[in-house]
């Protein structure tokens, strides 16, 4: 790591961290829009109200009961909100999702990272133009002075039945080809539209990930990893450490070139759901960028799927996305060029996990170590079967 980002992280550390240590002290409960609660004892219906009844005259919300669920690279809770007549008549939410930065560690990750104000932003300003299975946003915001932000979300599991995906379980066919026509759907709508590039949060691949790597050190990080998840990676022998890592610099950097569009960027089975009729949709926009509709696509296929399944499926599934890109309004590139687009890109999802395999002390644990492994070992076998770095070498 170099000094410089060594200092920038203590800075922050300690802005972030007085800033936390500030709140322990003395809770502040939110009472404006513009306030930013991250904590459950700081929701209360004066809040509510301001966020989520501003455009229906007279409603109030009149009583909320706070549970918390979980805590990761977020603090997640449900907020069960009871309003008074003219909310109830309405309609109004009566149970959202919320998702914070409540501890030190994720504000700084977050921060850091340059991705605090990505999911508000999507929840604000994209989600409501786009017709994709994806929780509805009621509001989203952000502080990066404290590094607090907050989003409140249609809570699917109540509204639409929805079951989350088990990492560890790999996609059946079914689901990967609804997430694949729900991902060529977005990347259609949004292909080389001219708002991406303003909206100036939305990175593109390498952009994002030379970030990440000049404050952890990937390359080193990854080297972690693999020791960690040596037990699940193939025993053959493979290109080393040094030549996977220049191959997926410049895979990111491919990325980046050509047609963009809106890209989820953490396209996992662990950010996937399925409602009670089958819809398939992607939560966690929190690192969503701009490039290659082949990163989402070689993500959710490496990383999801079983490997036996995924080599006997992943031609079929790449032409039902081509074919529904194209008819989504997407400039779908020829097989050739696509299955190249497809196999270099499988590179950054390996890397990803085996950075987050090899945190580091003061990164917080992102996934438990079985789900790290689980998509680690099928990633890593995909990366061998595709002949990622030499894909990356090929010319179109």
């Amino acid at each position: 790591m170099a000094k410089n980002a060594a200092r920038e992280i203590l800075e922050n550390l300690v802005r972030i961290g007085a800033a936390a240590a500030g709140e322990a002290v003395r809770t502040v409960p939110a009472r404006r829009a513009g306030d930013v609660p991250v904590r459950p004892g700081e929701v209360n219906p004066q809040w509510l109200t301001a966020v989520l009844c501003a455009g229906t005259p007279g409603a109030a919300v009149t009583g909320c009961e706070v549970t918390p669920v979980s805590s990761g690279t977020s603090s997640r809770f449900r907020i069960a909100v009871t309003y008074n007549e003219s909310g109830a008549a309405a309609g109004l939410p009566k149970r959202v999702f919320a998702k914070t930065t409540a501890g030190v560690l994720q504000r700084l990750t977050l921060h850091l990272a340059d991705v605090l104000v990505q999911e508000p932003a999507f929840y604000n300003e994209i989600r409501p133009a786009l017709d994709i299975e994806a929780p509805r946003g009621f509001h989203g915001a952000a502080h990066p002075g404290t590094g607090r932000s907050v989003v409140l979300v249609e809570d699917v599991a109540d509204s639409k039945g929805a079951v989350f995906l088990d990492p560890t379980a790999p996609f059946t066919r079914a689901e990967v080809k609804g997430l694949l026509v729900e991902t060529a759907h977005r990347h259609g709508r949004m292909w080389a539209d001219p708002a991406l590039a303003a909206y100036g949060y939305l990175k593109t691949p390498d952009v994002h990930f030379a970030n990440l790597d000049r404050l952890i050190g990937m390359n080193a990080r990854s080297r972690v990893g693999m020791r960690r998840s040596a037990p699940v990676l193939p025993t053959e022998p493979g290109p080393a450490p040094d030549v996977l890592y220049a191959a997926l610099r410049r895979s990111l950097e491919q990325a980046a070139e050509g047609p963009q569009t809106l890209l989820h960027g953490d396209a996992h089975i662990g950010n996937t759901y399925r409602t009670a009729d089958g819809r398939m949709g992607f939560v966690d926009w929190q690192v969503m960028m701009r490039g290659s509709w082949a990163c989402d696509v070689a993500y959710l296929i490496t990383s999801g799927l079983a490997v036996d399944d995924r080599r006997a499926w992943e031609r079929d599934l790449l032409a039902l996305y081509l074919e529904h890109l194209a008819k989504a309004g997407g400039a779908a590139p020829d097989p050739g060029a696509a299955w190249l687009a497809y196999r270099r890109q499988s590179l950054y999802p390996l890397y990803i996990w085996l950075t987050t395999r090899g945190r580091n002390p003061i990164q917080p644990r992102y996934q438990p170590d079985a789900i790290c492994d689980a998509i680690i070992a099928r990633t890593a076998v995909a990366v061998r079967d595709l002949d990622a770095v030499g894909a990356v070498a090929e010319k179109p």
